[in-house]
């Protein structure tokens, strides 16, 4: 009795070891592993895409923020050159002629500028003007 015991568990893992070879061994389950393998580095590829898109977006917004940084500070700098003492008064001397006390201001007149002004007192008419302008 023992010997059909042996033999009926036997048999049982043969049945179960004949059972996963077939399918180790089948044409289906070999597709069907190499379409999943496939399915899988798909995945990975897309994913590894993205993170790499990401990162690149990453460094370009890094380098933004840089380039931003470095023009706030410039303005900065310029905002407080702007409140100094010596740039308003460099600034009241350039636009309204203002001189400190006891200074002499001296202007000169480019006479370029007042021979184009006699020039442009002439009688000819527009047309003529015009005609001189593209002909002459």
């Amino acid at each position: 009795m023992n010997n059909q015991f042996r033999y009926k568990a036997s048999s049982n893992q043969a049945k179960n070891n004949n059972w996963k070879s077939k399918i180790w061994s089948s044409n289906i389950f070999s597709i069907l592993l190499i379409v999943l393998l496939a399915i899988s580095f798909t995945k990975v590829g897309k994913e590894i895409m993205l993170r790499w898109e990401i990162k690149k977006e990453i460094n370009t917004l890094q380098a933004q923020l840089a380039d931003l940084e470095g023009k706030a500070s410039k303005m900065d700098k310029l905002i407080s050159y702007l409140k100094t003492d010596e740039y308003i008064e460099k600034q009241a001397r350039l636009e309204f002629n203002f001189s400190t006390p006891g200074e002499k201001q001296v202007n000169l007149v480019n006479l370029n500028d007042i021979q184009d002004k006699d020039l442009s007192g002439d009688k000819k008419s527009n047309m003529n003007k015009w005609f001189n302008y593209f002909f002459d």
